[in-house]
């Protein structure tokens, strides 16, 4: 079977690698397409993964986006249209979906951000199945437009597919002069995506004076982010890519203004604080109620959570490690989708009584239906 992959944001790489490995180890033929955009094909390369580069990103106004998007779908129906893939698969994509529904191909999506609606509207109606965290209450990818009879909710969250085959390597330490469980990681905030209206300035600036004394490996997302930050002399900020997961998994702490970092520092077991300024994804709130994430905008806060974080160290590692072990890991969950689809011509999935639960998005059953968890408080 030949498996059109369309990868089109940095972490979608990690997250679909372990999915491209399995699916070329039982035969199957991959297609990847990406585009030009936060150093995808270098990460692309580093796997070592055969690519085709159809577009680029619109930058951060609407006229761009639209532009740049409308060109990518033109150009990707000729190459589809001449590949004649069985499947399309891909993650917060809005022209693979278009492409795979025009072109009549079955298609298996991955959404975990909800408040991403104008991407949401432009993926759902043409996702023939739809996987997406259980944190995330179906009615919000409803009103989107997602089919109510292709949807599978999983306990878990998308980045612990990130970990496949991951092997920690201390090399990436010496190559940008650190320590084991000796420096903080940061992540600065999304500023080109549409989804995000916070400030300019971020609140890492304002953290950073107040934390303990030692090296911060900090993740600016655009040349102005770099420049804010280059002033602070305990501030490492890499030159190219290199292994961030690695680099989470000897990190002390995890501060981060976005989404995936976070997550992928709490799927190997790192103590991670959020700062995110604006309205919270709903798998973030529930990493938060499982008490495996803790969020701030507050920059004293932030600074005593941390301090507090840095002493419980090996206590709360176990802990997150605990809770995580016990998830779903969304690659087994597609990988199995895949091989129904092949010896079936169908999906697995079908509405279930859980899942008619979160449409009607009450309080009470998501209670019952997430769980409290064994939160820890500091």
């Amino acid at each position: 079977m030949k498996v059109w992959i369309d990868i089109t944001n940095a972490p979608h790489v990690h997250f679909f690698k372990g999915v491209i490995r399995e699916l070329e180890k039982t035969g199957h033929e991959v297609i990847i397409t990406t585009r030009r955009f936060d150093g995808l094909t270098d990460l692309l390369d580093m796997f070592g993964f055969d690519y085709y580069v159809v577009g680029k990103h619109g930058g951060a106004t609407l006229e761009g986006k639209l532009l740049a998007s409308s060109e990518r779908v033109y150009k990707l129906s000729k190459l589809i249209i001449e590949e004649k893939p069985d499947l399309a698969l891909y993650k917060h994509s809005v022209e693979a979906p278009r492409v795979a529904f025009g072109l009549q191909i079955p298609s298996i999506g991955f959404v975990d951000n909800e408040t991403a609606i104008a991407q949401n509207k432009l993926i759902l109606p043409f996702t023939k199945l739809l996987i997406y965290p259980k944190a995330i209450d179906a009615y919000d990818l409803l009103k989107c437009g997602a089919d109510p009879n292709g949807m599978k909710s999983i306990n878990g969250f998308s980045e612990l597919a990130h970990l496949y085959g991951f092997k920690p390597n201390a090399r990436v330490l010496r190559e940008i002069g650190v320590k084991k469980n000796g420096y903080i990681v940061m992540r600065t905030e999304p500023v080109k995506a549409n989804y995000f209206n916070g400030p300019e300035k971020s609140i890492l600036e304002d953290v950073i004076p107040l934390l303990p004394e030692m090296p911060i490996v900090l993740f600016p997302r655009t040349k102005e982010q770099r420049k804010r930050f280059e002033r602070f002399d305990n501030v490492i900020i890499p030159e190219k890519p290199l292994d961030s997961l690695s680099l989470l998994y000897y990190a002390r702490l995890m501060i981060g203004a976005g989404g995936t970092m976070n997550r992928e520092a709490i799927a190997l077991g790192t103590p991670t604080i959020s700062t995110y300024p604006g309205k919270l994804l709903a798998v973030t709130k529930w990493l938060v109620e499982l008490g495996l994430e803790f969020h701030s905008t507050d920059p004293v806060e932030v600074a005593d959570i941390a301090e507090k974080l840095t002493y419980l160290n090996g206590s709360y590692r176990n802990y997150l490690r605990g809770i995580v072990s016990g998830m779903e890991n969304p690659m087994e969950v597609i990988l199995r989708e895949i091989e129904a689809y092949e010896e079936s011509g169908s999906f697995v999935t079908s509405p279930n009584s859980s899942d008619l639960w979160s449409y009607v998005g009450l309080d009470e059953s998501r209670k019952q239906k997430h769980g409290d968890g064994h939160k820890i408080k500091l």
